[in-house]
């Protein structure tokens, strides 16, 4: 990492990244997160990543930390600005590592806003209409912000997805979202322990109906919703020690 890379980050806002949670030099869903800066490198710059340089360049920063750290993999360009912002390239790699927290535990509380994020399929570095739906809520006395589009439709929250279970079956929102590392990992834990799931359209009208809601996100893996605005639902630590077991399903992946 360089001061010229740090000042073109910071002074153009156009890039995507993945951040994932390391532990003994392992990563669960280490295959995902390759996948994905794969796939949107290809999306926002034109041309793909090869895995294997995305890993020695996380090796590289690791060095002997056995962890728990939090590596960020961010995509960039020094070709692509104002200037050429229609430049095919094979973008570059930024990455940065420090000490992970531990999980958190406690039950969210959030409240409903209408915000859709630009291309939401990306994990795109334009994150400022999120934090300040986190930070607004926070100051209002909510832990997070849950997202609506602007049909009404529930699409995920502001740095994780969400899912409610009415103690046969799962259902995701079927709006426009970012496919979370988290979720799909937790998704296939679910089909493996016989859990049935589904996508579908959902509304705040609906979320009576549910007895559970939970959040996904590689920070914390999986968290207990205990309420959207005045919805309130159950809060249930077995629950959600089945969907963390869920998460590990899959094992860690060596860097």
């Amino acid at each position: 990492m360089s001061v010229e890379d740090l000042r073109w980050v910071a002074q153009y806002n156009y890039g995507h990244f993945t951040s994932m949670r390391v532990e003994n030099g392992s990563v669960h869903g280490l295959g995902l997160h390759l996948e994905r800066l794969d796939r949107d490198a290809r999306t926002v710059f034109g041309k793909g990543l090869d895995p294997e340089v995305i890993r020695r360049a996380i090796r590289a920063e690791l060095g002997d930390r056995t962890g728990p750290v939090t590596v960020r993999v961010n995509v960039f360009s020094h070709e692509v600005g104002m200037a050429r912002p229609d430049a095919v390239v094979t973008p570059e790699l930024l990455v940065t590592v420090r000490d992970a927290p531990d999980l958190p535990t406690t039950a969210l509380r959030v409240r409903s806003v209408e915000y859709e994020r630009d291309l939401p399929e990306v994990k795109h570095v334009g994150t400022f209409g999120l934090l300040r739906h986190r930070r607004l809520a926070r100051l209002d006395g909510y832990d997070d912000a849950l997202l609506l589009d602007r049909r009404g439709r529930i699409s995920e929250g502001t740095i994780w997805n969400v899912a409610f279970f009415d103690g046969d079956r799962v259902i995701w929102p079927n709006a426009p979202a970012l496919p979370g590392i988290a979720m799909r990992l937790v998704r296939a834990g679910l089909e493996r322990a016989g859990v049935p799931s589904e996508v579908r359209e959902l509304r705040l009208a609906d979320l009576s109906s549910f007895r559970w809601a939970f959040a996904t996100n590689e920070a914390f893996r999986t968290l207990p919703i205990a309420s959207v605005d005045e919805t309130e639902f159950e809060v249930d630590g077995e629950l959600n020690a089945l969907l963390r077991k869920c998460y590990e399903a899959s094992g860690p992946e060596p860097v």
